[in-house]
């Protein structure tokens, strides 16, 4: 009965989506957001008063980086002193680094990579935000996953769509209050790709593999459907 509740209580906040409130930009973004970006951080915003995860696909080049930097300056203020993980591709950690201080320079992050790795969970709690790379998250899950990260966010999250991989299965052992995923290629060789990825987001919510393969990718694959 409960689930049922529950079920029914999100169908109606999606359906009223339209007025669910939607903060403005924070003064600290050093930036002025184009139309659809505007849009981007609005939706992520919603999708925190849902309690959903989803993921945010503009193309490459389109600023997904700045809408997210924007909405994780919205966390900051909306749920003080909790901290964020950002899980990325190695080549892309400086460019988030770059990217959040010429953005957000208020934002306190730590890059937990390399040399600068050996941080104990307690010292998670001294920053907005902490960066890390897949490879840092699969060799060393233990000290990441004792944590509660109040957002785990995935840059490039194509990375993750082999649900038989060992980095997507110790990226689904973070713990978070929320997740978010972006990517300009979710979808790289067939739909199946999506499910690894929207089973980090919303655990459960499209069956497991063998449902999500019956229902939606071998239709949509095979059929066109």
């Amino acid at each position: 009965k409960s689930i049922h509740v529950e079920i029914e209580e999100r169908k109606r906040k999606i359906l009223e989506y339209d007025s669910i409130h939607k903060a403005a930009l924070s003064t600290e973004i050093k930036a002025s957001l184009r139309p659809y970006q505007l849009s981007g951080f609005n939706w992520l915003q919603s999708l925190d008063e849902l309690g959903w995860g989803g993921c945010l696909a503009d193309d490459m080049g389109l600023g997904k980086t700045l809408q997210t930097i924007s909405f994780l300056q919205y966390v900051k203020e909306k749920y003080p002193g909790s901290t964020q993980l950002v899980v990325c591709p190695t080549s892309l950690i400086f460019n988030w680094e770059s990217e959040l201080l010429k953005f957000c320079p208020s934002l306190k992050f730590h890059i937990h990579y390399g040399s600068q790795r050996e941080l104990n969970q307690t010292h998670f709690t001294e920053f907005d935000v902490v960066l890390t790379t897949y490879g840092v998250v699969r060799n060393h899950l233990e000290q990441l996953a004792r944590f509660l990260w109040q957002y785990v966010i995935l840059d490039e999250s194509q990375a993750i769509k082999n649900p038989d991989a060992r980095v997507t299965k110790a990226i689904r052992e973070l713990r978070a209050v929320n997740r978010v995923i972006l990517s300009g290629t979710p979808v790289q060789n067939n739909t199946s790709d999506l499910f690894a990825q929207f089973n980090f987001l919303n655990p459960g919510l499209l069956g497991n593999r063998e449902y999500f393969n019956r229902e939606f990718a071998v239709p949509i694959d095979k059929f066109g459907s």
